[in-house]
């Protein structure tokens, strides 16, 4: 699998998404273009001005939203719901690629990684003559938020173990502990899709959000029921979905990780929370590449923008 090997990679071909975004309910299109090395992932906003438009995948520009992920440039210009392609591209190994988009908000699709997935797998991968960067984790950091809390500490791989706890007994208490690597991604978390409780939604549209929300782009559950008509697509979804966020949101970092995450009812929050705590704690991480080490001393600026011939 491409997220093993050592090598940069980027996408051979164009992929393009089109759909609605989750909370805005407007319709958006999306294309990922193919990047050279050391771009890392780049999202171009083409429906602001051109001198604003670069919003990188980086810890400098996470900031903490409500029931999303969003990253925002120094210009202030602002992305939102990018954890699920993010998910995608740090699951099958994707290091580098330009995604433009004429709107605020990534489209939700149908609520999972999949659909990016299988465009992706589609198009497939294309290897670059660059050593790809890792972050290995060499002390623990731990972060709370909301009465959940989030740690990550020394693995030799990246593992991600959660738990979540919720009143309805249709989700209840559950707990899944993935490995990343060797095709897992695809198989476990790939698919498992978004979720809400129905009492719920009233209030966060009232609050502006969910607006395109519905039973095809999310699972909704009410007193102990699936309301969907095809049920669930696998055994503790709901917990799967939390930790698919939780890799795509990682994935900020701007490279891949070595450690182990463990989370108590995790959220974006939270996840902003660790990112953004980690980041700025050095002594707690290495950078490295295959047969070398880069000193975190000597930080990891943003990558220049992609000189992609994508607009």
């Amino acid at each position: 699998m491409f997220s093993d090997q050592p090598m940069q990679t980027t996408v051979r071909d164009v992929v393009t998404f089109d759909g609605i975004g989750l909370h805005s309910g407007r319709f958006v299109h999306l294309a990922v273009y193919p990047a050279p090395a050391n771009t890392g992932i780049q999202f171009k906003r083409i429906d602001v001005t051109e001198n604003r438009q670069t919003i990188v995948a980086h810890p400098d520009n996470v900031r903490k939203a409500r029931l999303c992920t969003r990253i925002e440039n120094a210009d202030g210009v602002r992305l939102e719901t990018v954890e699920h392609l993010m998910a995608a591209f740090a699951g099958l190994g994707v290091d580098n690629a330009l995604v433009t988009i004429d709107s605020g908000e990534a489209p939700i699709l149908d609520g999972s990684s999949l659909p990016f997935v299988s465009a992706l797998m589609q198009a497939g991968l294309a290897t670059l003559p660059v050593r790809r960067r890792t972050m290995v984790i060499t002390d623990t950091v731990r972060v709370e938020h909301a009465g959940g809390w989030a740690m990550i500490e020394p693995c030799d791989r990246l593992e991600i173990d959660a738990e979540i706890d919720f009143e309805d007994p249709a989700i209840g208490r559950q707990r899944f502990h993935y490995i990343h690597g060797d095709g897992q991604f695809e198989t476990q978390l790939a698919a498992a899709r978004t979720f809400c409780q129905m009492r719920d939604v009233a209030a966060m549209q009232n609050a502006g959000l969910a607006l395109g929300g519905s039973l095809d782009n999310a699972v909704v559950v009410e007193n102990g029921r699936i309301l969907n008509d095809t049920g669930l697509r696998m055994k503790h979804e709901f917990v799967r979905h939390k930790i698919l966020d939780c890799l795509g949101d990682l994935y900020l970092l701007g490279m891949m990780l070595r450690g182990k995450v463990t989370a108590s009812r995790p959220g974006h929050a939270i996840c902003a929370d660790l990112i953004t705590t980690l980041w700025d704690a050095t002594e707690s991480y290495r950078i490295v590449e295959e047969g070398a080490l880069v000193g975190h001393s000597d930080g990891y600026a943003l990558p220049e923008v992609a000189a992609a011939a994508a607009v």
